[in-house]
């Protein structure tokens, strides 16, 4: 037999007046459910609105086959993160500096500011804007592009993406985006050099697209670039076309990402959405893929 839960429940409304619900019979996957999880549905399923206290009593669970989907069977869609940890002390691009994280205010420190029981910490970071996963906006490579603070937030977050598979390849020119469907969309291309995160060969001989590649990305009217090496560019010389030719037509780059091999070739969504700040053109971000 299956588990259902049973209870009653209490709805107050904010704008006066309520509602109640005596032996709802809900089916369930797990062994049990949380009482907030049950308010959630409820007021989900029966669409209320202006809703303030809700009450979960008298909960019991029986067996009992299910009558129609579990309450608590999981959302299709999944996420998958495409972001490094930041750590103190990591080294994301040799030259610059590692992030110190630690203390501002301590738990210990913050005891006796507070009632008995209470304690905070506060953070404090020091660290280069190029740090961890990190996208780079028009500012990073031109004076007068637009930083953080003035791309649009739908510039970062739920783009249609497609994944290039340019695994164990160097040098990757044009004809890997060719006879794909790329207009409007965020272009990862997955190289798997992640694989060498926070080891010196991560900074050496790594994968990186070409002038031509770039071009050919900005022809076709790309919304953002991404790869999980040390540098969408050749670092090998002085030149930067990629970031040049790309972030010269505001199409935004993501470097240092990581989990690209779990990745479908397409329909899925990217976002990788930095703070607001004003003055600074890369930042780290949560990347993340948001499959069907």
């Amino acid at each position: 037999m299956e588990q259902r839960v049973v209870f009653d429940f209490e709805i107050q409304f904010t704008n006066g007046g309520g509602i109640q619900g005596q032996d709802f019979r809900l089916d369930i996957t797990g062994e049990s459910i949380s009482d907030q999880e049950l308010a959630d549905y409820i007021v989900q399923d029966l669409r209320l609105l202006m809703v303030g206290k809700v009450n979960i009593l008298n909960k019991f669970y029986i067996q009992e086959k299910h009558k129609r989907t579990p309450v608590d069977t999981p959302s299709p869609e999944k996420l998958v993160d495409l972001s490094h940890t930041i750590f103190d002390g990591l080294v994301t691009y040799k030259g610059l500096p590692a992030p110190i994280i630690c203390d501002f205010l301590s738990r210990e420190n913050s005891r006796g500011r507070y009632e008995e029981g209470t304690e905070f910490q506060i953070g404090k970071i020091e660290m280069v804007s190029n740090t961890g996963t990190y996208i780079d906006c028009p500012f990073h490579r031109y004076e007068h592009g637009k930083d953080l603070s003035e791309v649009n937030l739908e510039a970062f977050a739920n783009l249609e993406a497609i994944t290039i598979d340019a695994s164990n390849v160097i040098e990757i020119g044009a004809d890997y985006f060719k006879g794909l469907e790329i207009r409007n969309k965020a272009v990862l291309v997955r190289t798997d050099w992640s694989k060498n995160w926070n080891t010196d060969a991560y900074f050496e001989n790594h994968p990186f697209l070409t002038k031509e590649a770039a071009e050919y990305l900005l022809e076709c009217g790309v919304k953002l670039v991404g790869i999980d090496s040390h540098n969408i560019d050749d670092t090998r010389g002085n030149s930067r076309p990629v970031h040049t030719i790309l972030l010269g037509a505001d199409i935004l780059i993501v470097e240092h990402l990581c989990n690209l091999d779990k990745l479908p070739g397409s329909n899925y969504l990217f976002s990788a959405v930095p703070p607001k700040f004003k003055g600074v053109g890369t930042f780290p971000v949560r990347a993340f893929a948001t499959l069907p």
